[in-house]
């Protein structure tokens, strides 16, 4: 079997590995210093949750309508590029006195150019590795990403306690310089793929949705996690003014990320798993203390332990002509439905208090996996299926791809 020590064998994969664990925790530490700069100074629960939803949102978009970028630039170069760019935009965050309006437009960037990113990484390494070795390097890639979150969310919120959050987003600049530095010199040049741009088709999703057996697990991969995106919404002013607390109570929910992706594969009774999260977040109508708070987001997380199971049966529903078109469309609307729900939650915020807000997701997100989930047995995947989901498109979440 091969295993982790395998994949690291292959001269590249330290270079990749380093590059991508570099900029990720300079960048979610640089997410709770934009979110704290902008509540501070607007007191907004609204204006600090658009922090994540405006990096979140256009991922939709850009893998989308954007993706054919990836096939017609060679992937070292674009790389670097993304990884340049986004320095640029971060840099543009550290301007005194920018106006919040700025500050959120230089998000979405970044949200604009992070699929593009994702794709063209995801191509080298599917040229650099074949059959099992490149699904333990995509296994191996979602480890990191969660075990950075964690690391991330955590340094973040310390740092806020001893630097100013421009300080912070100096450094996350910098991560993405010696990012792109990595893979400049640590990866080979590739030619391009294709030649010619990739666009979603309409109709293959059209198709999709209307679908009855494809439907609900598509709406079941995406609702869900706009309901537990409420706790990455909320955790500011839910924690505030600790920065440490806020910085904790994020990490919890990639804790219980890591958690639920160990447990995928032991699965049994869906539903009630699924439950699980909605369940999580319906305790903080008793409006816990912050100390508590910490567990209940980790517990609130355990649901997406079946996510492993929808994406097997999504791709024993799809064909091999429309397999990339539809996955690439679950990707993107899961990063923008996720923005949604956390521009929806801080919006809710502002009327009532946070831990209110995030009991009312825990309802929602009962009411979709009791209405959309059907039972049945894992066993009925044809074998080899789950496997082959690991090739997502460019817009899809390290998180919520099959291991």
């Amino acid at each position: 079997m091969t295993t982790y020590r395998d994949v690291l064998r292959h001269k590249e994969m330290p270079a990749i590995f380093s590059a991508h664990a570099v900029s990720l925790v300079g960048s979610v530490a640089a997410e709770i210093a934009l979110s704290v700069l902008i509540y501070r100074r607007t007191a907004s629960p609204l204006l600090a949750s658009l922090t994540l939803a405006c990096a979140f949102v256009p991922q939709a978009f850009s893998a989308i309508v954007l993706s054919g970028v990836v096939d017609r630039v060679p992937a070292r170069r674009l790389l670097v590029a993304c990884d340049l760019l986004c320095a640029l935009l971060v840099t543009g965050m550290t301007v005194p006195d920018a106006p919040v309006a700025v500050l959120l437009l230089l998000a979405a960037g970044i949200g604009l150019v992070s699929p593009l990113f994702g794709g063209a990484r995801s191509a080298a390494l599917a040229d650099m590795l074949e059959g099992e070795v490149w699904v333990r390097a995509r296994s191996m890639m979602r480890v990191l990403s969660q075990s950075a979150l964690l690391l991330g969310f955590a340094v973040g919120g310390l740092l806020l306690t001893a630097v100013s959050p421009r300080v912070l987003l100096a450094a996350d600049a910098l991560s993405f310089v010696g990012s792109a530095v990595v893979l400049r010199l640590g990866t080979s040049h590739r030619a391009a793929r294709g030649g010619g741009p990739k666009r979603l088709a309409l109709g293959t999703a059209g198709r999709a949705l209307r679908d009855p057996r494809l439907r609900p697990l598509l709406l079941m991969t995406w609702l869900p996690s706009a309901c537990v995106s409420s706790i990455d919404a909320l955790a500011t002013p839910y924690a505030s003014p600790d920065t440490t607390a806020i910085g904790l109570l994020l990490a919890a929910a990639a804790v219980g990320s890591i958690v639920s992706e160990l447990l995928g594969r032991r699965v049994r009774h869906e539903r009630l798993v699924a439950s699980v999260s909605g369940l999580g977040l319906l305790l903080f109508a008793f409006h816990p203390a912050v100390w508590l708070a910490i567990p209940i987001a980790v517990v609130a997380m355990q649901g997406g332990a079946i996510g492993q199971l929808l994406d097997g049966r999504i791709l024993a529903l799809l064909d091999a002509e429309g397999r990339g078109q539809v996955l690439s469309l679950q990707g993107g609307l899961l990063m923008g439905i996720q923005g949604a729900g956390i521009a929806l939650a801080g919006a809710l915020a502002e009327v009532w208090p946070p831990y209110a807000v995030l009991a009312g997701f825990g309802v929602v997100d009962l009411v979709c996996v009791w209405t959309l989930l059907r039972p049945g047995s894992p066993r009925d995947i044809p074998a080899g299926i789950a496997g082959g989901s690991d090739r997502k498109g460019p817009g899809t979440s390290e998180g919520a791809v099959v291991s």
